[in-house]
């Protein structure tokens, strides 16, 4: 949350002490950022906060003047309202140089992606379970996979210290089309193949044996701002053109984010909860090779003469098996159409209408 000069959420933490144990109870208080030189009447007054520290953004006829910039926008097709400014802006994470960074087009950004694809899995995809959901979510719109966005939209990062640019004479302009997330002392920092410091982000971040990069941020950071900035230059359509384009476009595997533990038990369950009351039976279909080193099986799942779903298996248990697993992902990865047989509107689309179905929670085993 950014509210004038707070731009940093603390951690901090308190102990209680209770009939001798000491639990550790954590909240967040928002801080000043130093940075800014924040000054203000009463701490309580939001309205009377203001920062002395003046940033400015980089005029336009100048960031015109960078190649990467003109390359990276050309890239993109963005449109002719789309600022150069704004696009270096988006690939600026420093605050302490002068130059305004991406806070407030990351936020803005992140929000729409965060609404976007949420709408879209939730009417694509109205059954799936919170935790296949979330999973989802993450797939899409996660540090790693926008991290790959931004690589493959070319996005360069910027790690040469100012003494190997003057050193190598390179041209000013280029850094303005580079990822800008390091601090000068930190480019300068020595490395060996191997070890890895993690700062305190990256400290931040560790489950198990990974953490997420502050590369990886950045670079996550950037594709939210140049949505954001999309939104401010051109409107809500072209930001949900762009994020279709390039994010939702992206295949995920969702049969991969399933893990059923007792599958049949879950689908007898499914059933009673559609009411279907005739009785589930496995059929085998078809067989060849059976007194084959290959044999290959084909297990039908049927509800009455209704069949749900089949499997195809090396041996009759795998092939029912897999047979009730597709039974359930046929159930969970349901994507209702409207009468002409396409996929139903959004609530972000024109002329929405209600269609399709309403979920009945997910299945409890």
């Amino acid at each position: 949350m950014m509210i004038k000069g707070l731009t940093s959420i603390k951690l901090s933490s308190t102990s209680t002490r209770c009939i001798g144990r000491t639990f550790a109870r954590s909240y967040q208080v928002a801080q000043p950022d130093p940075f800014f030189k924040t000054e203000y009447d009463e701490i309580d007054n939001y309205g009377s906060y203001k920062n002395t520290r003046f940033t400015h953004k980089l005029p336009e006829t100048t960031a015109q003047q960078s190649p990467l910039l003109v390359a990276l926008h050309s890239r993109l097709n963005l449109p002719n309202k789309y600022e150069h400014s704004t696009l270096s802006q988006a690939l600026n994470l420093i605050k302490n140089e002068g130059l305004a960074n991406n806070f407030g087009l990351n936020t803005l950004g992140k929000n729409l992606l965060t609404y976007y694809v949420s709408e879209y899995l939730l009417m694509r995809y109205p059954r799936l379970p919170i935790p296949v959901f979330n999973e989802a979510i993450n797939a899409y719109m996660g540090v790693d996979s926008l991290y790959e966005v931004g690589k493959s939209w070319g996005i360069e990062a910027d790690v040469t210290s100012k003494l190997d640019k003057h050193l190598s004479q390179e041209n000013e302009l280029l850094k303005y089309g580079r990822l800008r997330f390091l601090e000068d002392s930190e480019k300068s920092k020595i490395t060996e193949d191997g070890i890895v410091e993690l700062n305190e982000y990256e400290s931040r971040t560790i489950q198990g044996n990974k953490f997420i990069s502050s590369e990886s941020e950045a670079y996550a950071s950037s594709v939210r701002s140049i949505i954001g900035g999309l939104y401010t230059h051109c409107g809500e359509e072209s930001a949900k053109k762009f994020i279709y384009d390039h994010i939702l476009s992206r295949k995920v595997e969702f049969e991969s984010m399933f893990q059923f533990s007792k599958p049949t038990r879950e689908l007898t369950r499914i059933c009673e909860k559609l009411n279907l009351t005739e009785p589930i039976s496995v059929r085998l279909i078809a067989e060849t090779g059976r007194l084959s080193s290959h044999a290959i099986y084909v297990t039908g799942v049927f509800v009455g003469n209704q069949k749900l779903g089949e499997g195809v298996g090396s041996s009759i248990n795998e092939s029912k098996t897999r047979a009730v697993v597709n039974s359930l992902l046929s159930y969970y990865l349901y994507t209702p159409i409207d009468e002409s047989g396409n996929p139903i509107k959004l609530p972000s689309d024109v002329n929405y209408k209600f269609e399709g179905i309403v979920g009945e929670g997910d299945v409890a085993i």
